[in-house]
């Protein structure tokens, strides 16, 4: 699935586990590996006399070299680790564009970005160029937060973990094509997850199973989990499945990736707000800003169905 694989930089030494995790993941799918800086423009700075000091052609081709020489250093240190294809390449514009238009250029299959846990990057800085690209593709991104656990240096040495948030929605489930990829090749064991909210006034006051109201939700909520994990199983993927009661959907999502340490978060987002449960800015934004954990966030294109049935109302309505 992943083919070519891009992993935008700026060179700093925060990208390290980012980029480390980029050319594992190019190893292990026989991929491509672009790694990518985009210059902006220049800034005008201004003395203490406040006299405009205006970069003269000299002075940006110096930058512009400085740049590319360090990029390249960059790519020879990646073949070096991995015995891998890499590509490297210096564009020119605002970063979020120019990263957009290079990844659609190119058949960029996934994204590998790095991020602190409460952001901090100058430039590839989550809610910004992150929340770009994550908006203005059907890419999946792969926000990486050290430290990394989930992929080792060679197969078969670490197994690591990826909850699956899902809502009931068609849009949601177009996700789990991705996870599959990633799951066989990391040998990663996959947690489906379904957050049930309460509907009603008598469900928020008494939050349990047992009673005939939320056996119902429950029932209705684990037989879409289970259409959902029989995707996943006849790719060979060991799954498992949980309903949680709460009433903080983002909350749920990130005590219950706590605690089974979940070394990857995949989440679906409509990009634009128009899915209910995961529109970007809301549940996936927040789980994104703070989970521990790396997140896939992936903004799906068109309808995928794991099953020819259609989610009850009751799903519907009980989303993530």
């Amino acid at each position: 699935m992943y083919k070519v694989i891009m992993a935008p930089t700026e060179g700093s030494d925060s990208e390290s586990a980012a980029i480390s995790v980029a050319v594992k993941l190019a190893q292990r799918f026989d991929a491509d590996l672009r790694l990518v800086r985009v210059r902006s423009a220049p800034l005008i700075l201004e003395t203490i006399a406040q006299t405009p000091v205006i970069p003269t052609e000299e002075m940006l081709l110096d930058e512009r070299l400085a740049h590319l020489r360090k990029l390249e250093t960059l790519g020879t240190e990646c073949r070096a680790l991995g015995e891998i294809r890499v590509i490297t390449a210096l564009e020119d514009g605002p970063v979020g564009p120019a990263l957009r238009d290079y990844a659609g250029k190119f058949n960029v299959d996934l994204i590998v970005m790095s991020s602190h846990s409460r952001g901090g990057l100058k430039r590839i800085a989550l809610g910004s160029v992150t929340d770009f690209l994550i908006r203005r593709t059907n890419i999946p991104v792969l926000v990486v937060r050290p430290p990394v656990s989930f992929i080792a240096a060679t197969q078969g040495q670490s197994v690591s973990r990826i909850v699956v948030p899902l809502d009931g929605s068609e849009l949601a489930e177009q996700i789990l094509p991705n996870v599959a990829a990633l799951a066989l090749r990391l040998e990663s064991t996959v947690s489906l997850m379904h957050v049930l909210t309460p509907l009603s006034y008598s469900q928020k006051e008494i939050m349990q199973p047992g009673l005939p109201w939320w056996d119902a939700d429950i029932a209705a909520a684990d037989a879409y989990l289970t259409r959902a994990a029989s995707y996943l199983s006849e790719e060979g993927i060991a799954v498992s499945k949980d309903v949680v009661l709460s009433d903080d959907i983002a909350t749920a999502i990130l005590d219950y990736s706590a605690r089974t340490r979940a070394d990857i978060i995949a989440l679906p987002t409509s990009g634009c707000g128009g899915m209910s449960r995961f529109a970007f800015g809301t549940v996936a934004d927040e789980v994104t800003r703070k989970s521990t954990s790396s997140v896939l966030v992936f903004h799906p294109k068109v309808p995928f169905e794991i099953d020819a049935a259609e989610p009850t109302g009751e799903q519907a309505r009980a989303g993530v």
